[in-house]
């Protein structure tokens, strides 16, 4: 797909990989829409990159009407969308509430479909929707349950998505991507006995920059998202190997 001229919108995209992905596609030449709970983070990331903002919460529906009437008086239709808003619990086993669980899983995987079922009907043939994943999706580790369990229904939902957009001509993919530098995971990325420990889980001794994934989506973007749908593309240096 050529992305000159292309409609995007990234959620989660104040920070973080969602902003790497941002900051790339307008410079490829798309009208990007960032779109994010954070205000004032979402207007600064968007000024930095030139890059339209619209607050929204993506678990919320109605939010994401707004958004697909804010698209459709300004834009037209939408090209593309990439998933990216997610949110993250730590807490162990036996301190986790359903409240907790219930916060991730509906930012998280009910977010995702409400995006994905709200915007789709401004999408022609020819678009495409890419889901971020986590190597944690199908890897179980502690402490992170909602997170990993919801990225697993992303997984599913990605499959189940592309089954019926295919009607359409909407291709649904999605990038598990392990460990990255973003501010999700400031806990560990900041201390180097931590970051030590990360490497020593990867075989490409790997902790990836935001901008490294944002070059994978744009390759995704731009080479197989025409050929491709139900798809998983991962980029995590060898971390499920182990």
């Amino acid at each position: 797909m050529e992305l000159n001229h292309k409609t995007i919108a990234v959620t989660g995209a104040a920070m973080g990989i969602g902003e790497a992905c941002a900051a790339l596609l307008k410079e490829s030449g798309a009208n990007v829409i960032i779109v994010d709970i954070d205000e004032a983070a979402g207007k600064a990331a968007a000024q930095t990159h030139g890059c339209d903002f619209f607050k929204a919460d993506i678990s919320d529906e109605d939010d994401m009407k707004a958004l697909r009437d804010y698209i459709t008086a300004n834009y037209g239709s939408l090209d593309i969308l990439v998933n990216n808003a997610a949110k993250q619990t730590e807490k162990n086993f036996f301190d986790f509430t359903v409240k907790d669980f219930a916060s991730d899983i509906n930012v998280n995987l009910i977010g995702t479909f409400a995006a994905i079922r709200t915007l789709c009907e401004i999408m022609k043939p020819g678009s495409s929707i890419l889901n971020m994943l986590s190597v944690h999706y199908e890897q179980p580790r502690l402490n992170k349950y909602a997170y990993d369990a919801s990225k697993a229904g992303i997984a599913m939902l990605t499959k189940e998505a592309a089954l019926v957009l295919a009607e359409r001509g909407i291709t649904v993919n999605a990038i598990s991507y392990g460990a990255v530098r973003t501010p999700m995971n400031r806990d560990w990325i900041e201390h180097p006995e931590h970051m030590e420990q990360a490497k020593e889980k990867v075989p490409l001794r790997w902790v990836g920059e935001p901008e490294e994934i944002a070059s994978f989506v744009k390759a995704i973007l731009t080479e197989f998202s025409a050929h491709a749908t139900g798809s998983v593309f991962t980029i995590d240096g060898g971390r499920r190997l182990i």
